[in-house]
């Protein structure tokens, strides 16, 4: 069933606007009985998954339909990915050996790395943040014993490298750093463009975009700056193009090639949020590290969405999911204050031109929150313009401060720490931001008539990140939406400087799971290195066992745990890992629903060379309560008991430990809530920890199309060309829908969960026929509190051509709970929409 569009803000028609922050795509098309015809509706990309046991010659009894075949990716994932309009997607879904057919999601592309210029090289005499971060990770004092990663291939899924840069080699091709690779998608690709949406491969992985050069630095760069691992081998494995989106089918070519290059690492720094563990992407993932590839994913960026936000492949099961801390601090171009005797750290808008070196702007004048409706707080007419961030848009403060004269625009964060951000349209005036401190201090001065100028020298310097050592902001929750424990692990990933393309200025500080994953892919191989007969779980394994705790980061001081379902077991410490004699198994674990005790099992394996006597021991982490987007917190303490609590374990000993943990009678149902569970060693050596994390109260009760103002009606305007996001509108009384002429009619509808399925009809309100679309199953969840997705009715007809007369209709949406079962209907809910006339 196609048509699940992202929303753009709607007229003031609307009494509340919706956010269009990601897309929702299909995710899955299953295989009812109904009939459709197949020689209509636009030929688009799918992934058909087929029954255990069967293969490609499946699709022998598709006789008759007009589809190709693009992609077998037998070895890593039991199905093809093939080219077909929606209505032969659905047919071949009916197939008796087909499991189901999945649409080929978008994954958004990194954000393009920002131009700097050749003399914001590192400075000597500072230690660069990426440094700082293999410090925190203690992937230096691995090199001190000469553990390098030497002999460890990495494969990188990404936008490519540029093998050209020093650090990274200087050359590609045997006998080069960057010894494999290949362009799976061509510099014009985006899979989100109809245009550009075809890939034009060849075998040159050289990265446009910048993202792909940044992680590989990370994990291996050797040169200005020293990543994990600097003696890796690296595959290069562009999946992007120079800006815009990959698809499903394009990352599973890239995993199953890596396979082939023998890659004993794969790091996938990219992923689609709010995902099950089930999608194609995650399976194919993991059937990588059946194969013996260890394999690390970020999280995911949108921890400020609050829970159950993680991304696929992130949350396959076997994938190792990683999540960010921030670095003490982050370099950041430098603008120098003469009234204040420093310089301040700044990030240019994007889409702004960039300060020019040797300049200055004109002396500041405070213009306020510079909103529509705001009053202009002074005259910044030939001044530059000192606004404070929130509210509205950066587009319109840009334009507010450009049409009052301003020659350039400084905005400071309405919170601690530095920010980014863009969505402007260039006005050919610069527009930068700043942090809240030197906003503040920006602002005092112009307020006693100091009227301060910054100046721009081409330098940088290194500004204190507010959550440093803390969770980032941005770093996702946890748990999947079938409560699979997630994320494993957590690295440093908030402002790290690494390598970008040498055209690019080499160098540059970025933020996000994308960073903290390559530490993580980084310090696999450096256990490898040391260690080359570990499989992919082991790897795991030790470096989650190993891994040490996070504060919670909105009160550090309190002294409790940040959740298990935000930081996995902790930091990862490399050496630790190294010198593990033991492992506690398995690492992160999910223990269900309800209300009562909850009980699994640990298994602690000896890898000493004498006997050890452990003991277990509990720590609670903090538990998130409430509404999943904007969650409140509690510490309520568990009860935990543990059978043995104490044991000894000869050499090559395993034993099995019965944990059982009764959560607090004052943790409030709906709370997702968690905690450590570590084996100590008496006499000295190192700690194992493994987490859990459970649901408090019925998870099958957590409603999904509860909102004040979905599902309901709407009429499409228009469609953004740049943004491919839609407008609607209110229906006008007595309004009809045409097929043919317009306008196109759609249900909005906002999901408060992940729904293991959705089912769409329409029925004809005088002649009670009624007509049936294809189940999506595994979908992700409305982002935000506002967020919804449309159902298109002419991308419904496309599937089911002719099955619409004219005539009065209602569409019916029904949604079945996560983890719900399909037989069972107290676990659905439904919505049927108003009646609206379908005219010819």
């Amino acid at each position: 069933m196609p048509g699940l569009r992202t929303l753009r803000p709607l007229p003031p028609a609307w009494r509340r606007p919706l956010a269009a922050a990601v897309a929702l795509p299909l995710l899955a098309l299953a295989a009812p009985a109904a009939q459709a015809e197949p020689e209509d509706g636009p030929a688009q990309v799918w992934l058909v998954e087929f029954t255990e046991g069967a293969d490609a010659s499946a699709l022998g009894e598709a006789r008759g339909l007009d589809f190709e075949v693009r992609h077998d990716f037998e070895r890593i994932w039991n199905g093809v990915s093939v080219e077909a309009d929606p209505a032969t997607a659905r047919r071949l879904g009916q197939l008796g050996l087909v499991e189901r057919v999945w649409s080929d999601v978008v994954f958004t592309g990194p954000a393009r790395v920002e131009q700097i210029t050749e003399s914001a090289a590192v400075p000597e005499a500072v230690v660069p943040e990426l440094a700082q971060a293999i410090q925190t990770t203690r992937a230096d004092v691995a090199h001190d014993r000469g553990i390098t990663g030497e002999g460890v291939k990495v494969g990188v899924i990404d936008t490519g490298i540029d093998y050209t840069h020093p650090d990274l080699g200087g050359c590609f091709g045997p006998g080069c750093r960057v010894a494999y690779g290949t362009d799976f998608v061509g510099d014009d690709f985006d899979s989100d463009d109809p245009e550009l949406s075809e890939p034009d491969p060849d075998d040159d992985p050289a990265d446009c975009g910048g993202h792909g050069t940044h992680v590989a630095g990370i994990v291996g760069a050797d040169g200005e700056v020293t990543g994990v691992a600097p003696d890796v081998e690296f595959g290069a494995y562009k999946v992007f193009g120079c800006e815009g989106s990959t698809s499903a089918e394009v990352i599973m070519q890239a995993l199953e090639t890596a396979l082939d290059d023998g890659m004993d690492v794969v790091n996938l720094s990219l992923g689609q949020s709010y995902q099950w563990p089930g999608y194609p992407t995650a399976k194919a993932a993991d059937r990588l590290t059946e194969e013996g590839v260890a394999v690390v994913a970020s999280m995911g960026n949108d921890g400020e969405t609050g829970v159950y936000s993680g991304s696929a492949p992130g949350v396959g099961e076997d994938v190792i999911a990683v999540a960010s801390t921030d670095n003490p601090a982050q370099r950041m171009d430098a603008a120098y204050v003469p009234a204040l005797d420093r310089s301040i750290g700044y990030r240019t808008i994007e889409e702004s031109p960039e300060p020019e070196t040797g300049t200055a702007t004109a002396p500041l004048a405070w213009l306020g929150r510079a909103c529509a409706d705001d009053a202009s707080e002074s005259d910044v007419d030939g001044k530059a313009a000192l606004i404070v961030r929130g509210t509205c848009t950066f587009k319109e403060k840009y334009e507010r401060a450009v049409d009052e004269g301003a020659t350039s625009v400084v905005v400071y964060n309405d919170r601690p720490g530095p920010f980014g951000g863009g969505g402007i349209e260039d006005l050919g005036v610069p527009i930068i931001a700043v942090t809240d401190t030197d906003g503040k201090d920006l602002r005092d001065l112009a307020a006693i008539g100091e009227a301060p100028v910054l100046e721009f020298a081409g330098e940088t310097v290194l500004v204190d990140l507010p959550r440093g050592g803390l969770a980032s902001s941005f770093t996702a929750y946890g748990p999947a939406p079938d409560l699979a424990f997630k994320p494993d692990v957590a690295a440093p990933g908030g402002g790290i400087w690494s390598t970008v393309p040498v055209a690019d200025g080499s160098y540059e500080a970025l933020s996000g799971t994308s960073m903290s994953s390559p530490h993580v892919a980084g310090a696999a191989a450096l256990l490898l290195d040391a260690e080359p007969r570990l499989e992919p779980r082991d790897v795991r394994t030790r470096l989650a066992n190993s891994a040490k705790p996070v504060p919670w980061g909105d009160n550090p001081d309190l002294g409790e745990f940040e959740a298990a379902h935000r930081q996995g077991t902790g930091v990862i410490d490399i050496v630790d890992a190294l010198d593990a004699e033991a492992c506690l198994y398995p690492t992160g674990v999910n223990v269900g629903d309800g209300t009562g005790p909850r009980t699994f099992e640990l298994t602690l394996t000896s890898r000493d060379r004498t006997a050890r006597d452990y003991t277990l021991t509990h720590r609670s982490t903090i538990a998130t309560t409430g509404d999943d987007r904007d969650p409140g917190f509690s510490a309520a303490e568990p009860e935990v008991t543990f059978d043995p609590q104490e044991l000894r374990l000869h050499p090559g000993q395993s034993a099995t430990v019965e944990v059982t943990v009764e959560p607090g009678a004052d943790l409030p149902i709906g709370s997702v809530f968690g905690g450590r569970i570590t084996a100590r060693p008496e006499g000295g050596g190192e700690s194992l920890t493994a987490a859990y994390s459970g649901y408090q109260g019925d998870y099958l009760s957590i409603p999904v199309l509860e909102h004040p103002e979905f599902p309901r009606l709407a009429a499409v305007v228009a469609q953004d060309p740049e943004t491919r996001e839609f407008e609607y509108r209110d229906l006008v009384d007595g309004e009809t829908f045409s097929l043919a002429e317009g306008p196109d009619l759609a249900a909005l509808v906002y999901l408060g969960h992940q729904p293991a399925a959705m089912e769409v009809s329409a029925a004809n309100a005088d002649t009670g026929e009624t007509v049936e679309w294809d189940p999506e199953s595994f979908l992700p969840r409305s982002p935000g509190p506002d967020d919804a997705m449309g159902i298109h009715l002419e991308d419904l007809v496309e599937q089911r051509p002719n099955a619409l007369e004219p005539g009065r209709w209602t569409f019916k949406v029904k949604v079945l709970r996560a983890l719900g079962d399909p037989e069972n209907p107290d676990h659905w809910e439904q919505w049927t929409s108003p009646v609206f006339t379908l005219a010819e």
